[in-house]
């Protein structure tokens, strides 16, 4: 069970702040954000490739500060494969059984379990050169799970590869947790590999992490602007409102094709923005094309709209509409899709809506 509390001392530069991560064994642990946000640095400080400053680092139950990356039973899948290219895959997986001289009739058995579980078995006698790069990957795989270390460390293992194939070994990789069971702390810039890969996800931006729980939570229950923005493709919609009364309730404000709507809501903490404009962050697929048996039901509501863009993705087609000045993306069904130009009826489903505060971008409610 890998734990992480880093901090930086006082005077010196922050690099990482306040970091405090916890992961249960078999756990698949996501460090998501942008480029520079910390992830890689704070996984090298994990590996022990960084120091740390001050804080601890736990793998296994043990305190692994002063332990050099060796001692510290992990195993680093990088980006750049880092294979032998003089040595075939079966060399390159038993090398670091060799170095640890494990028998040969025991690195063997390894091997051939290893090429088993990755389904790699015609592969073990060709160099790194006669492989694709997914081949290549799945070798850098196979020579980590060949040690059966405690934790696997990956650093955006896929970044390299075109999309059809990250696809490809995102199952791959899914699979294999699920075959060795073992605890994967797993780095990427791609929200898409977090939200399928990972049991939880840790959001990170400047050096702190934003947000950490399920892949679900984080989706549904975004703390920030930051975090709503940064996960979900197409991203959440951020629509500026006016929090108004509506029938002595409270309903928020929105003109769209020409016309003001407004949506009555029953969300605690809004109160204390009446009359003030908040940001309303609801997610493209909540915005749809009118459902006969849904329209007027509670959290359903119905505006018609001007259509600016149409953009066909084979089972869904998104259009972009204006909404009180904004550009809004609305996840729609291709039989009942518009073009640009075109006025159609939308739906909204508020219930899953999250408000923001326009000055400290926290989630109000």
């Amino acid at each position: 069970m890998p734990g992480t509390d880093l901090g930086a001392l006082p005077g010196a530069q922050d690099i990482l702040k306040g970091i405090n991560i916890e992961v249960e064994d078999g756990e698949f642990l996501i460090l998501v954000g942008p480029s520079g946000c910390g992830k890689s640095t704070l996984l090298s400080m994990i590996a022990g490739l960084d120091n740390i400053t001050s804080g601890e680092v736990h793998i296994g139950g043990r305190l692994v500060n002063n332990l050099s990356p060796k001692d510290r039973d992990i195993a680093m899948v990088f980006q750049s494969y880092a294979l032998y290219p003089n040595m075939t895959v079966r060399q390159n997986i038993s090398f670091g059984l060799e170095i640890r001289k494990v028998p040969k009739t025991e690195q063997d058995k390894i091997v051939a379990q290893v090429a088993q579980i990755l389904q790699m078995e015609q592969l073990l006698d060709r160099k790194p050169s006669q492989l694709s790069g997914g081949q290549r990957q799945r070798v850098a795989m196979g020579r980590a799970i060949a040690r059966d270390p405690t934790l696997f460390l990956f650093d955006e293992p896929l970044s390299n590869l075109d999309a059809k194939l990250r696809v490809e070994m995102r199952t791959e990789i899914k699979l294999l947790h699920k075959r060795v069971g073992k605890t994967i702390v797993y780095v990427t810039h791609d929200q898409i590999e977090a939200m399928t890969l990972g049991d939880k996800i840790a959001v990170m931006k400047a050096g702190e992490v934003m947000q950490y729980g399920t892949p679900q939570q984080i989706y549904d229950n975004p703390v920030n602007l930051f975090v709503a923005s940064f996960m979900g493709s197409p991203s959440m919609n951020f629509i500026p409102c006016q929090v108004v009364s509506v029938d002595n309730k409270l309903g928020l404000k929105i003109e769209t094709g020409g016309q003001t709507h407004l949506f009555p809501v029953n969300a605690e903490g809004l109160g204390n923005y009446l009359g003030k404009e908040i940001i309303v962050g609801i997610r493209p697929e909540k915005i749809t094309h009118k459902v006969d048996f849904l329209a007027g039901a509670p959290n359903f509501f119905v505006a018609e709209s001007l259509i600016e863009i149409a953009e066909p993705t084979g089972a869904d087609t998104l259009l972009m509409v204006k909404m009180n000045g904004k550009d809004v993306v609305c996840r729609v069904h291709p039989d009942h899709a518009r073009t640009h130009g075109d006025r159609m009826p939308l739906m909204f489903d508020m219930s899953k809506t999250v408000y923001f505060d326009p000055v400290t971008e926290l989630r109000i409610a």
